[in-house]
């Protein structure tokens, strides 16, 4: 009996001890998380955005010196704030190797021919190229096949490739994906690569973008045009071929409005009924008894541009060991000279503000008393703005397995010229995310906004969709339009931008900055990924979701590595 009440004894003093300590922990970790929260200052945000956004980096182009003048500066930070190296052991740069090719001007050319009939297209106001990643000079002459949309969707049992032959061929294709498809299929369905990828798959050599008369109303034609002058870039795979430049595509080009409307005339077919057809998703595939001729010359070369990528090695013995990764794009659009005008895109808020948010994130956690359970990654990407490069070869070209990857926070211009008081988060809703995000916005006081524009299929448009893709869940976290100043209209003020400043050479240090706004906002970002490194469970997909179950991931631990490997010196 005197033993068995001493074991009582001692395991009620164990229990104790026990609770005392974990509620010490508890209460440790709330006051760090306060007082990180706390720290938040917008003074800091203002003066990243002052640094990367003036002129001296004339835009941040990736692969410039201008760019790795910026990258520096962020290596900078990182080093001051006692981060470890995640990429190598040598310092905070993932290089990544690129093909760069750039139209050569005047050198394109588009003809179409119809029986005896020809008729030569004005490159600017009938249609515009790229340059190639294939041949430095290619020339192809094939017969046209429209095939709607240009995608298989087997859900739908919608396949546009039904009953015609496209080997050999260039193919028509409309932008966007059919209307009445889900928006999580909308979004995946509408990337130009996927239909790439499916036309050269299938043996066409060209395809001939027709855009839609939502997708032109979206981004009007003289507002794109200004990008075919810059130039493409892939990242190089270990065959020293430009992942997915898709070379064997030697036909391409995209239509202008008028020129759309002017090249089915010619072939004996009215627009305006198919884009009727295309709102009630039945287009149809047919041969257009036109073949086209396509032109062109590159300049080409191979340059590097680099991931800036830091480490906070987390503070629970067994959730360190998970990560989550913090993305923001360092680069923006560069310089544009016009009749011997230079113009700088500095990008204040595309995506200069975004880099400065993760700063700030990532000084307030690695100040903290209490670092975070999981580690936490922040990772500056280049080449977004030539199609999520960087963040593309980062996902491929994973330091650690996948499998110690639990979710990508992307940070992609969150505009901050007013008092922000809602977040819209793209893509949470596919995952338990959603929860984290409503958590985080509660304690703020903030509202959580769904996409008001599904239309325009943002997810799948910033760099979280290159996590999304290896099976990572992931979101954007977009300041919303919903202002705290009953006063200040955050619709208005972010139509005004989006109309009349993004990429635009006016999207700079002039436009309005609300210290308050951006204060709550990266308050926001950073309480998210504070609730996520703090969870039990890892972000899960929802059961059924159409991204989850697209991109389903396979369990790897072939290269799981500890955060405790990587080094600060």
């Amino acid at each position: 009996m005197k033993s068995l009440i001493l074991m009582l004894l001692f395991l009620s003093v164990l229990h104790f001890s026990l609770s005392k300590s974990f509620n010490e922990d508890k209460i440790n970790r709330a006051v760090a998380h306060s007082e990180a929260v706390l720290s938040i200052k917008s003074e800091s945000v203002r003066t990243h955005m002052e640094v990367l956004a003036d002129n001296e980096m004339k835009g941040r182009e990736a692969g410039t010196s201008e760019y790795r003048l910026a990258a520096s500066y962020i290596a900078k930070e990182f080093e001051a704030m006692g981060l470890k190296k995640f990429a190598n052991k040598r310092n905070y740069f993932q290089d990544v190797n690129f093909f760069e090719t750039r139209l050569i001007p005047d050198s394109a050319s588009l003809t179409f021919l119809r029986g005896n009939n020809e008729v030569s297209f004005t490159y600017g106001s009938d249609y515009a190229v790229s340059g190639s990643f294939g041949q430095t000079e290619e020339v192809v002459v094939a017969p046209l096949v429209f095939v709607g949309h240009g995608i298989k969707a087997p859900e739908y049992q919608h396949d546009d490739f039904s009953g015609v032959d496209v080997k050999g061929k260039i193919l028509v294709v409309l932008s966007g994906a059919p209307p009445h498809f889900d928006t999580d299929q909308r979004a995946y369905y509408s990337s130009s690569t996927l239909k790439k990828e499916i036309a050269s798959h299938l043996g066409a050599v060209g395809m001939l973008h027709v855009r839609t008369p939502v997708d032109n109303k979206r981004r009007p034609w003289e507002k794109i045009l200004p990008q075919f002058k810059k130039s493409g870039m892939r990242w190089l795979d270990k065959n020293g071929s430009a992942f997915q430049g898709f070379a064997e595509l030697k036909g391409n080009a995209v239509l202008s409005p008028s020129g759309a409307k002017k090249f089915f005339q010619f072939a004996d077919h009215n627009l305006e009924k198919i884009f009727g057809k295309h709102a009630s998703g039945k287009t149809g595939s047919f041969d257009l008894g036109v073949s086209a001729k396509i032109e062109k010359r590159s300049a080409q070369k191979k340059v590097k541009s680099a991931n800036v990528i830091g480490l906070l090695e987390g503070s629970d013995p067994k959730l360190k060991d998970e990560y989550i990764i913090y993305t923001a794009h360092l680069d923006h659009l560069g310089v544009q000279v016009d009749e011997e005008k230079i113009k700088i895109f500095n990008g204040a808020y595309d995506n200069a503000a975004g880099v400065a948010t993760v700063l700030e994130v990532a000084s307030a956690m690695s100040s903290m008393k209490v670092p975070p359970k999981r580690s936490v990654i922040f990772a500056m990407v280049t080449a977004e703005e030539k199609g999520l490069q960087g963040s593309s070869y980062l996902a491929k070209n994973f330091p650690v397995s996948l499998q110690q990857l639990v979710a990508n926070i992307n940070i992609d211009m969150p505009y901050l010229g007013f008092p922000v008081n809602d977040i819209e988060p793209f893509g949470a809703e596919h995952s338990s995310l959603h929860g984290s995000v409503a958590k985080a916005l509660t304690r703020m006081k903030m509202e959580l906004t769904p996409d008001p524009m599904p239309e325009k299929v943002r997810f799948i448009r910033s760099d979280q969709f290159s996590f999304v893709k290896e099976g990572i869940p992931a979101l954007a976290f977009k300041a919303g339009a919903k202002s705290s100043n009953p006063e200040i209209s955050g619709t208005k003020e972010l139509a005004t931008f989006l109309n009349q400043h993004y990429h635009s050479p006016s999207d700079d240090l002039t436009l309005p900055f609300s210290h308050e706004g951006a204060k709550r906002y990266v308050q926001a970002a950073l309480l998210l990924g504070l609730i996520i490194s703090e969870e039990e469970e890892r972000p899960r997909w929802n059961k059924g979701d159409f991204f989850g179950d697209k991109f389903a991931r396979k369990n790897d631990e072939s290269k799981a590595i500890s955060a405790s490997q990587f080094t600060v010196n």
